[in-house]
Parts: C-alpha cells; structure tokens; sequence
C-alpha cells in the first residue's frame, strides 16, 4: 500500500536520458507549451499511455462484449477534449502527448486571449486571477474539459496586459488610395498646313503667259 504520506509519481522517468532524438522533442515541447520542466511531459505521456492501452486491450475482445466499455472510454475522452464525436478505438490509438498537453488550463488561457504569451499565462494562474467555473484555479497544467473551456475567465478585476518591452505592437495596414485608371491618350494627327491659294490677278497672268508662248510656236 504505501506510506500515505509520500504521493506516488504518475510518471516514468526514461530508461536512457541521453537520446539526443527524444531530447530535442522534449525540449520543443517544453517552449511550444510553456512548461516549467520535462516532468509534465512524462506525466502527460504516463496519461495518453494508460488510455492507449485500454483502447489496445479492447481491440482484443469481440464487439458484443466490449461495447459498453468501449463506449465508457471514448465518452471520457471526447469529454476531455481529446476525441471528436464518432471517433473509434483507432483513433484512440493514434492519441499524442500533444494532444493532451493541448488541454492543459495554461494552454487554453493563452489561446482565448487572456495573456500575451505562454508564461504570462502561467504567471496569471499561480497568482490567482484566473478561475474555471466561477472558482479561483492556481494549478497551470489542470486539465480542461470541453464543458469547462467556455467558463475560463478571470477571477474578480481582469489584470491589464502588458506588452514586453522592445516587442512592437501589430501595426494596422492603412488601405492605399486607389489609383484611378488612366485612359489611353490619343494620338494627335499632324496638322496639315493651309495651302494659299493664289490671287486670282496672278492665275489670269499665268494662263495669259501660257497662250502667248502657245501661239509663238504656232
């Protein structure tokens, strides 16, 4: 049994710590989620291991016999939020220590816009103003179902979000003036030039001139 007042861990520690592959997906879990250390990660993986092999256990037993408990199972975990509506033992096999990291209150809290950034987020909930169902939650890696996600609020006065400093603010794209279709020029035609006409004094000397050298070669 135990000694009652030392808790059990609800995790397994890795048999090999120094796997480079397993170290570099712990630690981009670490930043992607914002946790303090790795042991969240093994505790959230110790979880997703135990629903595994109960869907893994159930697919072993015929249908008319595990109907109630496979129903049993995926109940709860489409009420954790880790299940769509439908879902089959497949899919619960297929479950991914992201999956239940996802539904961690330090996680929600960031998402709905309550904090600027993951730690921000934990730092709220530590110090209290943050409350799930109308009751003050100071506990970061609680988990959340999806009858308690649309009540996460803040517990009495909302804290004003701070941005760090040196982080600029989004700037909003002023909308550019359209510009106005410019219509196709038209090509001017050159002018031509004026002909004078001639002054009917000299055309009458010009055709008297012509009949005169007309009649000379007679």
């Amino acid at each position: 049994m135990g000694d009652p007042r030392k808790l059990r861990k609800k995790y397994t520690p890795p048999k090999h710590p120094w796997e480079a592959d397993r170290i570099g997906e712990e630690k981009a879990l670490v930043n992607s989620f914002g946790l303090r250390n790795k042991k969240e990660i093994w505790r959230a993986a110790a979880t997703v291991r135990k629903f595994r092999y109960r869907a893994r256990a159930l697919v072993g037993i015929p249908v008319d016999k595990r109907k109630g408990e496979e129903d049993r199972l995926l109940g709860k975990l489409q009420k954790m939020g880790l299940l769509k509506e439908g879902a089959t033992l497949d899919d619960a096999l297929s479950l991914k220590t992201e999956d239940l990291l996802s539904r961690r209150l330090q996680t929600l809290v960031w998402r709905r816009g309550l904090a600027g950034t993951l730690a921000q987020a934990r730092q709220l909930i530590t110090h209290g103003h943050i409350s799930v169902s109308k009751r003050r939650v100071n506990s970061p890696g609680m988990t959340i179902s999806l009858d308690e996600e649309n009540t996460i609020d803040w517990y009495g006065e909302p804290v004003k979000i701070v941005r760090k400093a040196g982080v600029p603010e989004p700037q909003k794209e002023e909308p550019k003036p359209e510009k106005k279709e410019e219509k196709p020029k038209k090509e001017k035609k050159p002018r031509k030039k004026p002909v004078k006409k001639k002054a009917e004094k000299e055309v009458v000397k010009e055709l008297e001139e012509i009949e005169e050298v007309e009649e000379n070669e007679g």
